[in-house]
């Protein structure tokens, strides 16, 4: 199952993304996390951290015009979309 953290303020999408089948925490409860989701500037990233030995971090994800779907596609292909569309 995938750990996603997710700023404070957007309750839909992590009720959403619970439903979905993937962990949901808090950025204060974050260690080790898949994905980080915010809106627009968010000071908080920077305490997100990752437990080290890692392959590799967690992406980072804007929600700000994005569906569910779009989400859950950035979380499982570890990217925006692809580079030729």
């Amino acid at each position: 199952m995938k750990r996603i953290a997710i700023q404070q303020g957007l309750e839909g999408l992590s009720n959403d993304l619970q439903r979905e089948g993937y962990e949901v925490v808090g950025f204060n409860m974050a260690n080790h996390v898949d994905a980080v989701i915010y809106i627009d500037d968010y000071d908080g990233l920077r305490t997100i951290n990752n437990q080290q030995g890692d392959d590799y971090g967690a992406i980072l994800i804007n929600a700000k015009g994005k569906t569910i779907e779009d989400i859950k596609y950035i979380i499982e292909k570890r990217r925006y979309g692809s580079l030729f569309s």
